[in-house]
């Protein structure tokens, strides 16, 4: 697997040293130690732009929820709200979070396949621009608590359109029938969801929803999607229901990074062999990606006789996986004659992100400049097999000391991260030459806090 430029990702190189947004990489390192994240503010806001842009031809309103469960460091968060995107959030946490950040109500959409009880009550309190149900059981459950707080509630079905992109492995499906997700539009489910609507007064059937996957490049996968959402409003329209939007989900792909495939990742765990290459995406893949949705939605409402819906779009990995990037610290090296070379960080699968087991991405030498030199097989600290980084990546020789930057770790690496190897990193903003901190790095009294001791027990 060969790494593409830095240049993909903004960074530059400065006497061998990686610098993003006119910020030495090595030396935020010898500041603030590893593991540690560097987010770049600038790159945040054009890929915010990026979107709202693609989709400013779109004949009607149109509405972007970033993904919270993407990239849930609050500092990041403000970046892009300031930029002109809403939330899309998916349990009790993530509603206080957007409300504390000043997010309107009416911006804000609430998902998630099992909400609670006290989630659903916030939801409707709140007053959420779209609270979309996930199955049959949670329309009584949110008409119910419509009523005891005597609200009207605009609610969203999520619906099963089962639509699987092509070149992903199961574990990033989410349209699919063999999955749980949404009301089985085969199965009929969407018929009996409209029934129990009639029935709740107090709910207004706002939008019709689906999520397919996550790290998606095929774009025809969308427009199935879509496709298959405008059948469901058709049936809703015919039903004596006016739903006015199409919530196409999130789910896009970047141009630098990617899911394994099934038998990539199946061949990778049982062998450790790396898929030969990491090949670089279109770099508007941001735009053609608005482009797709936005003529899907125009052809099909025609095509079906519909008044044009508004879209609702809730992306997340697209908007943020390549403006963050991950900071390692190499602290051994171990070469083993006739098995291979060994290089142990201070973060991997088991304790920075579990993003490591199931995507490739590009991993750089930031202190130094040097050739790749054959393979090397890159742990973290905790002591077990599964801590990777990835096993056999082409890399330089390393020594103690050296640094290593993993690209595009602004998605989900800062969500799936443990305290099974200690405290967690930091994050930094980078913004116009300027750092700071967003997220400072964990304690051990932070871990501590939650701990109840129980008396009696003290030591003799």
């Amino acid at each position: 697997m060969r790494s593409p430029s830095p240049a993909l990702w903004g960074l530059e190189r400065r006497g061998g040293e990686l610098w993003l947004d006119g910020v030495s990489l090595p030396a935020l390192a010898r500041e603030h130690g590893t593991p540690l994240y560097a987010a770049s503010a600038n790159r945040l806001r054009a890929r915010a732009a990026g979107l709202l842009g693609a989709l400013r031809a779109y004949p009607r309103r149109s509405r972007v929820a970033f993904s919270y469960k993407t990239n849930l460091v609050a500092g990041v968060l403000q970046v892009l709200h300031a930029a002109g995107l809403g939330a899309e959030v998916v349990n009790g946490y993530e509603l206080w979070l957007a409300r504390r950040l000043g997010v309107a109500p009416e911006d804000i959409v609430m998902n998630g396949p099992a909400k609670t009880e006290a989630e659903i009550a916030a939801a409707v309190e709140a007053g959420v621009g779209l609270l979309v149900m996930d199955g049959l059981p949670e329309i009584e459950r949110v008409a119910a608590e419509a009523e005891r707080q005597g609200r009207r509630v605009r609610v969203g079905l999520r619906l099963c359109p089962d639509v699987v992109p092509r070149g992903m492995n199961s574990s990033s499906l989410t349209g699919s029938r063999r999955n749980q997700f949404g009301l089985d539009l085969q199965g009929g489910e969407l018929g009996a969801a409209l029934a129990r609507l009639a029935r709740a007064p107090r709910l207004e059937l706002t939008a019709l929803q689906a999520h397919v996957g996550s790290g998606i490049h095929d774009l025809a996968a969308f427009r199935r999607t879509a496709s298959r959402l405008l059948d469901a409003l058709a049936e809703a329209r015919a039903r004596g229901f006016s739903p006015s939007c199409l919530d196409l989900g999130g789910g896009l792909g970047t141009p630098a990074s990617r899911e394994f495939t099934t038998l990539e990742l199946l061949t990778y765990l049982g062998t450790g062999r790396l898929p030969r290459r990491l090949t670089p995406g279109p770099q508007d893949l941001l735009a053609r990606y608005g482009q797709v949705l936005a003529e899907a939605a125009v052809s099909g409402a025609l095509q079906r006789d519909l008044p044009l819906p508004e879209l609702v779009l809730e992306p997340g990995r697209a908007l943020v996986s390549d403006a963050q990037v991950l900071l390692l610290g190499v602290g051994a090296v171990r070469e083993r004659p006739g098995v291979g070379r060994f290089a142990l960080t201070d973060g991997g699968a088991m304790s920075t992100s579990l993003m490591f087991l199931s995507e490739l991405h590009a991993v750089l030498l930031a202190n130094r400049e040097a050739a790749p030199d054959g393979r090397t097989s890159v742990f973290g600290r905790v002591p077990s097999p599964m801590d990777l980084v990835y096993r056999n990546l082409p890399l330089p020789r390393l020594a103690p000391g050296d640094l290593l930057a993993v690209m595009d770790a602004g998605a989900y690496f800062t969500s799936t991260a443990s305290n099974f190897g200690g405290p967690r990193p930091p994050v930094l903003l980078l913004d116009g030459g300027q750092t700071r901190v967003v997220r400072r790095r964990e304690r051990f009294e932070d871990l501590a806090r939650v701990e109840e001791a129980l008396e009696g027990l003290e030591p003799p």
